[in-house]
């Protein structure tokens, strides 16, 4: 009986591997397992072209996996893997902003695979992107309308507008770019919306626009806490130059008055959260409801200032002690 349990052992240890059974552990996120399996793996078992694809999958180096993923088109890999492996490649050149390999990539995708590739959005967006980085631009928001047509809705739509505002941006056109920034900003959810809110608040930042890049900046990080850009906005915000010193005598004579603005929310009991923060400064505190591109906002304001630089003086006592950037508004 030992002997027979024995042999049943060795048998199972020494089956060949199958590839799919490598690929499936690669994409469930079990790459110790699929390694070992791939130890195991003898070219008999299964393609070079296939075995060099997996171990480009899980090395760890960037450019030792695309050498990998080039090699295994070289070997004859499997029809079912050489679109993930151009696709794969192709976001590689474009992260390295290497956009002429890029170019080469999506020349060669589109011609085996234009009308039935799995990735035909995502190249057709890379090839947006080439014919920007080319100066192309006519052609770029050509491709941009064909991608809006071809996917109207969704994520992907929101994906389009993005890319369609990024070649207007880049091209001068700064007010088309807005409006579909602005459009895009004000849908509920999807992809698309906080790159929008980022872009519109670096958008500000560059035109040295601090009360749009404060607007949008609060909007973004009451929706979207957990964004990575975040401390970059924050870092360019607080580089944009204050104002300087200055006559008053206007403001007096206006009726003119000046409060640090704490934050924009499009929840009225977050907006209340925020104002409880900063009772104790003893300075009035106001909630005022804002539409704006028609939604409503509600924004948070604490003291009344006669001059903008004692406004000022209190704005960076208030940075100083929270760690945020603020705001000085007339009001």
């Amino acid at each position: 009986m030992k002997k027979i349990v024995l042999i049943i052992i060795l048998l199972s240890t020494a089956a060949p591997v199958s590839a799919s059974s490598i690929y499936s552990l690669i994409t469930e996120g079990r790459l110790k397992e699929a390694v070992d399996s791939l130890s195991r793996l003898t070219t008999a078992a299964s393609r070079d072209g296939d075995v060099l694809f997996f171990q480009a999958l899980v090395e760890t180096d960037a450019h030792n996996s695309a050498e990998l993923m080039k090699a295994a088109l070289r070997a004859s890999v499997s029809a079912e893997y050489q679109e993930e492996i151009y696709y794969r490649l192709a976001c590689y050149h474009f992260v390295n902003g290497s956009y002429e390999a890029l170019g080469e990539i999506v020349s060669n995708y589109r011609t085996r695979w234009e009308s039935s590739g799995r990735y035909r959005k995502e190249f057709l967006r890379f090839s947006v992107i080439i014919d920007q980085m080319n100066g192309r631009f006519d052609a770029a928001l050509r491709q941009t309308d064909r991608f809006l047509l071809e996917w109207p809705d969704g994520s992907e739509s929101q994906m389009g507008m993005l890319d369609k505002a990024r070649v207007l941006q880049a091209n001068d056109k700064n007010i088309g770019a807005q409006k579909i920034l602005k459009e895009l900003s004000r849908k509920k959810k999807g992809p698309g919306v906080p790159q929008a809110l980022y872009l519109l608040t670096e958008d500000a930042i560059g035109r040295k626009n601090t009360d749009d890049a404060v607007f949008y900046y609060n909007i973004f990080r009451e929706a979207y806490p957990a964004s990575v850009g975040l401390d970059a906005l924050i870092e360019k915000i607080g580089g944009i130059s204050t104002r300087g010193s200055r006559d008053n005598a206007a403001e007096k004579i206006t009726g003119t008055f000046y409060s640090v603005k704490l934050g924009v929310f499009s929840e009225k009991d977050n907006a209340k959260k925020m104002a409880a923060k900063f009772e104790d400064y003893d300075r009035k505190i106001d909630i005022q409801t804002k539409t704006i591109s028609g939604k409503k906002y509600q924004v948070v304001y604490i003291g009344r200032f006669g001059s903008y630089d004692e406004a000022s003086r209190f704005k960076a006592q208030l940075e100083a002690a929270c760690g945020e950037v603020f705001q000085v508004v007339a009001r």
